[in-house]
């Protein structure tokens, strides 16, 4: 197709054809454009064709009528097919031609297989076209004008919006002559009959009242009965009414020059165009009242109103007096802009004008009045309201303002902008609003606000700072030594202030943290500071405290430091919120601390420097130790020679105290080590030794280098050696049990004692070295060991050698850290007879023999419990409803071990009672709880008559030759202290006192009542006895003393023995107890419930499952870690009282743990000798009241405590319970009490 040209009968089949293609072959619609690009086709004669369309290889020698005849055009060109309402009107180029599409037919051309070849015609392209053409520019032919206009009016009538019908007229021709028009005879267009639209008016017109004056064409009739609307011919613009020009033109022919009256009412009455307003608004045709000189516009000139004669600038229109105005008259005026009200810009310039006037010179009434009128119409809908933004920072408003410097008020003119109405703000040297104004209403109106802004505030008071601070340094550079000139100063500047506070105090609401982000690190708070004002931080400045006269006499030690330390000021509650504080917290204390040690001990003095450390230590206000921290000489370190005067005895030596690094600082862990040298040691108290040790202080036996030398000969396979070697062979499993230390063992421990590596040598002299820093000690020892040539190791010995000493030398081959304590037990171990060892608790027997278990006994009655494979578990309870009892029995598992250790322990205590050796083992004892009842026992039970006689047989009398060991010593030996071989031993013993029949009665205690039934432990069998603990043999004093020392020691070992906090948290089930000892009721039933216990550890915000102090933390019912979550503070708290009441009792932080249960009345329990404090009844009870009324919340959880620790005695709410919690009470109450004291 591309070479060829086809005929017009062949396209017309071409494009009827194609639509049947490519409905059978959907696939060659896509080929569609490049066909219609390749068709050519030659035009029928007569056909508009557009010169651009014409084929480039048309010879040029063709004639005109030859191009006519066999013009050819491509397909692409045409883009449109027409409707069949403009088929008959002149078409466009890019349209089909009307022979050829009726030929094609309209409804081929709409198929959608063309719908990217050809499109239908739009109407206003076509509009656009027609417009061009000689039938509208000029007017014909007739015929094809009325067409045209009959389409065009028709597509007009039919938009709906009069945005569409706008732009469609401005497509039109309407400055062209296109409407035709009736001359009715005139001659003046007698050779055409169209004109301009805006120059014909309307056929319904009524022009009579203009007859005579002119002559007025009205469109045709013809257009009308074609169908052409007024509404179309009016968007044409096709009047009405005459024009305005024409009215104006005349006005000279009409009586209305001086009363404008009947011009208004035939206005009124005409049908004006948009267009004759605009004229009649601009043009000057009315008159002014007094004035017959001028005529003015109506803009120029204003409806008659008292009011405004206020302004003398004011022209009233004139009209007649004896005739009122009607309102349509009135609003047809205001319509064309006769002015009813000022315009602001006139109002403003005329006050502004009198402004600029001296104060004699304005006339205070008329500028009252004015700005009386200006404030009437602003406000909400005022008529001022939007236009005033811009005058907001013109000086119009009378106001007052506060020199600060003199005090005088003085009056000026100011902006809305810069005043305000509260007269509060002159004290800052604000402009306020006169007072003799209707302030309110003023600043209302014209939007003056009521105070300064928060950021205006705060720029204000530093500005105010700034020039106090310029004016002191002022007089202080110039000489200032008048002091009665620099106490004025002084006061003048603290009354400033203290009125500026006030004032700042009363918008504190106003503020918020970015308005105030300034203030926090700028010194901006004056305070008196050895005679002169120097201006603090809020940081640095904290708030007095209101103290009645009881306060007076009990203020604590926090508020002395505050006092000593800190600058105070009154309560102000702006400074407040910038960040003074009502008392310094412990983290700014320690800042201080931090920044300035020896200012802050200068001021405290040594005792409340101590007093502070120690709250310090007790609750560290840091995350983590950093470089300055441990950098810092903020700790007191001492320089003593008794450890009596660092541990604060007032009978000793005052010591030298200094303030010193951590690393500088040693803590006394060997008094002996310690005196050998000069060093700064550390206050002897736990929590401050453990402070310190954080930081960075080192143990003094850690510092201290020890090295021996073994001087003279040496000696192999002597008496002492043989006899030292089968000791510690003999020994040897005693000495690597791990349960005989708290100190961990060496991994070669068992083979540094290994027979086959150790040589025992006996040594003339061995001198030991210690050095310190530069110095060092040589001192005489008995006893040392040294690595061998041959990977062994050799202990050497020398004569009567020092029991402390072997064990200092073997402790310090087997632990990885050997102290006094455990060098003492070691040499013990050697050193006492295995009956004594094992008299005192030690397993001898299971240790160096192991023996098989004896056949148990009958078992016991057991107990009525819901579950019995649980630890024992037992707490404080709060009152309320016991659960429904259960009747079944369930047998206790493990029992023949329990009554194995029963069997193994009379063994050992024949004259204990089984059923108190039962009592004290609980359920399921484990190993570790025989051997610490073993250990209680054994310190006691006095010995039987068989034992005694043991005892006595086994004492030997010291060897006379001085080549073996010492003698060892009995039990007896022990308890009278007659051993003169170890110094240190000697003096321990001598603490000692011999136990007393009374002790066995006490221990019987656990198992009888007083005078009455008792109840087992775990057991609880019921059993009848026949005596009492009470007994009517004589006692004397010294015999009392004892039973109550040993007492004493009994339930320090009992509170010690208290274990770790189970970190997978306690699962316990509710225990039924039914029987109970005589005279104790529990409710109609007589039983006793143990509460069920289900808790689990709760992660907390610091992620190790414990408070910010170390304290365990569990969580109860699914509603308790949602309750942690939100008051986690709460814990935090709470942590710290457990913390405090378990340093009280001497327990480490892993024995005691807090809890929340939302449920259940359980305040505390014991479960398998720990302790869990539930956290619900400390925020019900003290949690607001810790810190005014911490003596009531430290007493509660004392004794909570106490009661808690008695059932590592007995499980029981019992007699002996009840007992146990009073002693324990009685024991440390003491320490609590000094606790109390301590407490800030």
């Amino acid at each position: 197709l591309k070479d060829q040209v086809l005929e017009e009968r062949m396209l017309i089949r071409l494009l009827k054809w194609w639509p049947k293609v490519c409905r059978i072959e959907r696939s060659m619609e896509r080929r569609g454009i490049r066909l219609k690009e390749a068709i050519r086709f030659e035009a029928t004669m007569g056909e508009p064709v557009s010169k651009s369309d014409e084929t480039a290889n048309s010879s040029s020698t063709e004639t005109e009528d030859d191009v006519q005849t066999a013009q050819v055009h491509r397909l692409e060109s045409i883009l449109y097919y027409t409707p069949n309402k403009l088929m008959d009107l002149p078409l466009p180029e890019a349209s089909f031609p009307p022979s050829l599409q009726k030929e094609i037919g309209l409804r081929i051309l709409e198929n959608s297989v063309y719908q990217e070849w050809f499109s239908s015609l739009p109407f206003e392209i076509w509009a656009s076209f027609i417009s061009g053409e000689e039938c509208m520019s000029e007017g014909h032919p007739e015929d094809v004008n009325i067409k045209v206009l009959t389409v065009l009016s028709k597509h007009f009538d039919s938009l709906d919006s009069s945005w569409a019908k706008r732009g469609f007229v401005e497509l039109l021709p309407t400055n062209s002559p296109c409407v035709l028009f009736d001359s009715e005879g005139l001659s003046t267009l007698s050779n055409r009959q169209t004109a301009l639209p805006k120059e014909l008016y309307l056929g319904t017109s009524d022009l009579s009242a203009f007859a005579g004056v002119g002559v007025f064409h009205k469109v045709s009739k013809r257009l009308s009965k074609a169908g052409v609307s007024d509404a179309f011919l009016l968007a044409m613009g096709v009047r009405t009414t005459i024009s305005i020009d024409f009215l104006f033109l005349h006005l000279d022919t009409l009586s209305w020059n001086t009363n404008p009256k009947p011009l208004i009412k035939y206005l009124l009455e005409a049908d004006l165009s948009p267009g004759d307003l605009v004229k009649l608004r601009s043009t000057q045709y009315l008159p002014a009242e007094n004035d017959e000189t001028h005529v003015y516009a109506p803009s120029e000139l204003y409806l008659k109103n008292d009011k405004l004669k206020t302004f003398p600038f004011v022209k009233f229109l004139q009209w007649p007096t004896s005739e009122g105005m009607p309102k349509s008259h009135r609003d047809f005026l205001t319509k064309l802009g006769v002015r009813v009200d000022v315009p602001l810009a006139s109002v403003m310039s005329f006050m502004e004008g009198e402004c600029k006037k001296n104060e004699g010179a304005r006339d205070e009434k008329v500028y009252g009045a004015a700005l009386q009128y200006l404030t009437q119409r602003l406000g909400p809908q005022g008529l001022y309201e939007k236009e005033f933004s811009s005058y907001k920072s013109m000086k119009f408003l009378p106001c007052i303002r506060q020199n600060l410097e003199t005090g005088d008020v003085m009056k000026e003119m100011q902006s809305p902008a810069a005043c305000y109405y509260n007269p509060s703000a002159l004290v800052m040297g604000f402009s306020t609003l006169d007072p003799q104004l209707d302030t309110v209403h003023i600043a209302t109106r014209t939007k003056c606000s009521k105070d300064p802004s928060c950021t205006v505030l705060i720029k204000r008071l530093i500005q105010l700072v700034d020039i106090s601070k310029a004016k002191v340094d002022h007089f202080e550079k110039n000489g200032g030594s008048d002091d009665e000139e620099r106490q004025k100063l002084r006061e003048k500047l603290l009354t400033l202030f203290e009125v500026v506070f006030l004032y700042l105090a009363t918008r504190t609401s106003d503020f918020d943290k970015r308005d105030l982000a300034a203030l926090s690190k700028k010194a901006f708070i004056p305070c008196e500071s050895r005679g002169q004002v120097v201006f603090y931080l809020p940081s640095q400045v904290f708030f007095k405290k209101e103290s009645s006269s009881a306060q007076a006499t009990s203020k604590d030690d926090h508020d002395s430091l505050t006092e000593t330390l800190f600058q105070q000021i009154q309560y102000n509650a702006f400074l407040s919120s910038v960040g003074v504080k009502a008392e310094p917290s412990l983290h700014e204390i320690f800042d201080l601390m931090i920044e300035k040690p020896d200012e802050v001990l200068d001021s405290l003095g040594e005792a409340k420097y101590k007093m502070l450390l120690r709250r310090i230590a007790s609750d560290p206000p840091f995350k983590h130790i950093t470089k300055q921290i441990r950098s810092c000489p903020f700790l007191l370190g001492y320089l003593v020679m008794d450890e009596e005067v660092a541990s604060g005895d007032e009978g000793g030596q005052k010591a030298q105290y200094v303030l010193a690094r951590a690393e500088d600082i040693y803590l006394v862990d060997n008094s002996f080590l310690r005196r050998q040298f000069h060093m700064l040691v550390s206050p002897m108290e736990q929590t401050l030794e453990e402070f310190y040790n954080k930081i960075g202080s080192k143990y003094v036996s850690e510092v201290v280098k020890k090295d021996f030398e073994v001087q003279g000969s040496t000696y192999q396979d002597t008496a002492l050696t043989k006899s030292f070697a089968s000791r510690i062979r003999e020994r040897r499993p005693l000495l690597l049990s791990p349960t005989n230390s708290s100190r961990p063992l060496l991994p070669n421990a068992a083979k540094m004692l290994d027979e086959s590596r150790l040589e025992i040598v006996q040594a003339e002299k061995i001198q030991a070295k210690y050095s310190f820093e530069r110095s060092s000690k040589h001192l005489k020892v008995t006893c040392c060991s040294k690595q061998g040539p041959r990977q062994n190791t050799i202990i050497y010995v020398t004569t009567n050698p020092d029991w402390f000493d072997i064990g200092s030398a073997i402790g310090a081959l087997i632990l990885q850290r050997c102290q006094l304590e455990d060098a003492l037990l070691l040499s013990q171990l050697l050193e006492s007879p295995l009956e004594t060892l094992r008299y005192r608790g030690f397993p001898v027997d299971r240790v160096l023999r192991p023996v098989s278990k004896p056949q148990p006994p009958p078992p016991p009655q057991p107990v009525e419990t819901k579950s019995a494979t649980h630890p024992e578990a037992s707490g404080s309870i709060a009152k309320g409803n016991s659960p429904s009892e259960t009747n079944d029995h369930v047998p206790h598992p493990g029992k023949n071990d329990e009554e194995g250790f029963e069997s193994i322990i009379k063994q050992m205590f024949p004259s204990c009672p089984l059923d108190v050796i039962q009592g004290l083992l609980g359920p399921n004892p484990t190993k570790e709880k025989a051997r610490e009842v073993a250990n209680l026992l054994s310190t006691k039970i006095p010995p039987s008559g068989d034992e005694t006689k043991m005892q006595g047989g086994s004492k030997n009398k010291p060897d006379t030759d001085s080549s073996t060991l010492p003698s060892q010593r009995s039990m007896e030996d022990d308890v009278s202290g007659t051993d003169d071989n170890n110094s240190i031993i000697k003096e321990d013993k001598a603490k000692k006192k011999k136990p007393s029949g009374l002790m066995g009665k006490m221990l019987r205690g656990f198992h009888h009542g007083a005078g009455s039934g008792g109840k087992r432990i775990i057991n609880e069998q019921t059993q009848n006895v026949s005596q009492t603990a009470d007994s009517n043999t004589p006692s004397s004093p010294e015999h009392d003393a004892s039973t109550q020392d040993s007492l004493e020691a009994m339930l320090n070992q009992a509170v010690q023995s208290s274990r770790s906090v189970d970190n997978a948290g306690v699962r316990a089930p509710e225990t039924l107890l039914r029987s109970l000892p005589q005279g104790l009721e529990r409710g109609s039933d007589g039983c006793e419930v143990i509460p069920a216990q289900n808790i689990q550890p709760f992660k907390g915000p610091h992620g190790n499952y414990k408070s910010r102090n170390g304290v365990k933390v569990f969580s109860g019912a699914s509603t308790a870690p949602p309750f942690l979550s939100q008051n986690f503070n709460a814990v935090e708290r709470f942590s710290i009282v457990i913390h405090h009441l378990a340093t009280v009792f001497k327990l480490h932080l892993r024995t005691v743990a807090i809890y929340y249960e939302p449920t259940g009345n359980t305040i505390a329990f014991n479960s398998n000798k720990a302790l869990y404090f539930n956290l619900r009844f400390f925020c019900a009870l003290h949690q607001n009241s810790v810190d005014s009324y911490y003596y009531a919340c430290y007493s509660y959880w004392y004794m909570t405590f106490a009661h808690e620790l008695a059932h590592n005695l007995v499980s029981a709410h019992n007699k002996e319970h009840g007992s146990f919690t009073e002693s324990i009470a009685a024991l440390y109450l003491p320490d609590f009490v000094k606790l109390m004291s301590q407490i800030p």
